[in-house]
């Protein structure tokens, strides 16, 4: 189940909506730390601008990566943040420097690389497969991670490793039982899609630090989706979405309730430039009906994320 505090960063609703109590702002504010294992010996400069890193036909477990950029408040986005990320394929194994067996049919030389930018509500996802265990020899393996090499605006870079809760190796490895890397060991939750988890993250800049990122292609953030419209909200028997793409690329469209439970995918696809729309009958993915009340609508694409709220009425 996504944490309610984990589900509203990811909306990113505010005041306008839902007002967040004391208990979900937190009354620390602990910005995301370094990694002590640092920049490692695989990373490579200038991937490509793009969210999946993964092939449809990469082995593994698809990962959902959504996450939010926030000043040293903890509540202010910071949009137009470089975030570079590179991993290990399934059998840990890492692109460019080793020869690894890949399912990208392109045979992509930057396989599971990738930077992508923070939007203007400061959030961004990233989809990919979860990385296997690295293997350092004689018989200790590197716990599952993804790199990060996070460069704001404004302000310092800051390169960290995000780490996953559960794994085998965490406790022996020297990056993930750092004290300082408690807050990047993340949960994840199963979905039908695959894995999902959400990162934080919270640079060192003020509130007030405003500035616009010279280090991005010109037009990478600019909206995909268009004209998002609901009708009828409220609905009792079948609500209408309709969106439209400036381009072609993968849609993911979920039902959350506001607790942030994941109650159904109503499509996960990739589509073409134009109009579209899809309805949900207000069901859950086992065909019984959610009770009356409030919900959220997510629609992601590789470069950005909207949540919209929706009413059944019974």
């Amino acid at each position: 189940m996504i944490s309610r505090r984990r589900f509203l960063q990811l909306s990113g609703i505010t005041a306008a909506g839902i007002i967040f109590p004391k208990s979900i702002m937190g009354a620390t504010c602990d910005q995301t730390t370094p990694d002590v294992m640092g920049l490692g010996p695989y990373w490579e400069p200038d991937s490509p601008y793009r969210s999946v890193l993964a092939s449809q036909f990469e082995l593994g477990t698809r990962l959902f990566i959504n996450g939010v950029v926030t000043a040293n408040d903890c509540q202010t986005p910071i949009p137009n943040v470089v975030i570079d990320a590179w991993q290990a394929n399934v059998a840990g194994c890492y692109s460019v420097f080793q020869t690894c067996d890949t399912g990208n049919p392109d045979n992509d030389e930057l396989n599971l690389r990738g930077r992508i930018l923070s939007d203007h509500e400061g959030k961004f996802s990233i989809e990919t497969i979860k990385p296997g265990f690295y293997y350092l020899g004689n018989d200790r393996y590197r716990p599952s991670h993804i790199h990060f090499m996070i460069t704001p605006p404004a302000g310092n870079t800051v390169v960290t490793q995000l780490y996953f809760e559960g794994d085998e190796y965490l406790d022996e490895d020297s990056g993930s039982s750092d004290p300082n890397a408690v807050d990047r060991i993340i949960p994840l939750v199963e979905t039908e899609n695959g894995l999902e988890g959400m990162f934080k993250i919270i640079l060192d800049v003020h509130p007030d630090k405003k500035a616009v990122n010279t280090n991005i292609p010109t037009g990478e953030n600019e909206n995909r989706l268009q004209k998002v419209s609901m009708f009828p909200n409220p609905f009792n028997s079948r609500i209408e979405v309709r969106f439209g793409m400036r381009e072609s690329t993968k849609v993911l469209i979920s039902i959350y309730d506001l607790n942030g439970t994941w109650v159904r995918t109503l499509l996960n696809k990739n589509l073409n430039i134009g109009n579209h729309s899809i309805i949900w009958d207000g069901k859950r993915s086992n065909g019984q009906f959610v009770p009356a009340g409030e919900y959220f609508l997510s629609i992601q694409s590789p470069f950005e994320t909207k949540m919209e709220k929706i009413t059944y009425l019974k």
